[in-house]
């Protein structure tokens, strides 16, 4: 596979116009939620700021893999953990834009990189997220293994098994996938659920008003009123 990573891989034009329109329906679509109550807290703010900041260091820290693509950690499961999936589709694209800047990337293939390894992951994250709520014990120990470890793996396997096949829909023929992506993929899965889940615990033990999509009561994290 002769391609570096969808910051640098020439797309077609109507696959990049497609995702620019694709791209700006779903922050519409976010930002008709009125996404932003949630940060009524100004310290709830400076948490969202700072975690856009920190997740775009995670993806400024990029794996090659035998002329593969570029992998790297996505940060949306944690987001959408945090914040719900409004606020995680426009932080992630924040991330994006600011990520772009950064490894001065093409603005082309911009939104295809959003879409693949942000709005993917958040969807799946939020989905996920929604089923264990719903059919999961209700304790403090299944909501960080569900939303900390599987559900962050899951999304960014998902991720990189999409960009595999768009990447084969676009050569129009079965390609060669470099056995050090597949064990990368594998070993990324793994350091994202380690990443997320042990944040996860941190916050949600030692600052659990960060997370505002916990019930309080549905998950007992304390006794007292949230902010």
């Amino acid at each position: 596979m002769q391609f570096m990573g969808f910051f640098y891989t020439p797309l077609p034009l109507w696959v990049a116009a497609g995702g620019w329109i694709v791209t700006a329906g779903l922050l519409a679509l976010a930002l008709v939620q009125n996404p932003f109550r949630r940060l009524q807290d100004g310290t709830l703010q400076h948490v969202w700021l700072g975690v856009i900041v920190a997740i775009t260091v995670l993806w400024a820290c990029n794996a090659w893999f035998d002329d593969g693509p570029v992998i790297h950690l996505l940060g949306a499961t944690l987001m959408v953990t945090l914040f719900d999936w409004q606020l995680a589709l426009i932080g992630v694209a924040a991330t994006t834009a600011l990520a772009a800047v950064v490894l001065d990337a093409s603005w082309l293939t911009v939104s295809i990189t959003y879409l693949l390894f942000g709005a993917l992951p958040v969807g799946i994250s939020t989905l996920l997220e929604r089923a264990s709520h719903a059919w999961l014990p209700r304790n403090l120990f299944t909501f960080i293994i569900g939303h900390g470890f599987i559900v962050s793996a899951i999304a960014v396997a998902a991720a990189c098994g999409a960009m595999v096949l768009l990447e084969i829909g676009l050569a129009g023929r079965p390609v060669a996938i470099p056995a050090a992506f597949m064990h990368g993929s594998l070993l990324l899965s793994g350091g994202e659920a380690l990443f997320t889940g042990l944040l996860t615990i941190l916050i949600a033990v030692y600052k659990p008003a960060w997370i505002t999509t916990y019930d309080v009561r549905r998950y007992r994290l304390d006794r007292g009123p949230r902010v």
